[in-house]
């Protein structure tokens, strides 16, 4: 069984080494939970990470960050899936 540490690390290394570029070297661990996915028991890792610049405001403003959700199987620690991950609005 993969620790909840285990599987945060795994979809971080997930993510650099697919998403690269500069954002990729700011990831924070935002959620853990776990789940059942296909059949299969995993955790669930939110990751944000730094919004691409758009060319304006590039260096004047903080970027607002995205949120990735990996799918981790607790068995094994591979990473099954990577989903967008949609904020509620808090309004």
């Amino acid at each position: 069984m993969v620790t909840i540490q285990q599987a945060a690390q795994n979809a971080a290394e997930f993510a650099r080494s697919v998403l690269g570029g500069e954002a990729a070297s700011d990831l924070r661990l935002e959620e853990v939970e776990s789940d059942l996915y296909q059949g299969r028991e995993v955790w669930l890792i939110t990751l944000s990470l730094p919004e691409e610049p758009t060319g304006r405001n590039v260096l004047s403003m903080p970027r607002p960050r995205v949120f990735k959700r990996f799918v981790v199987a607790k068995e094994s620690g591979e990473v099954l899936a990577m989903k967008i991950r949609e904020l509620a609005n808090a309004g």
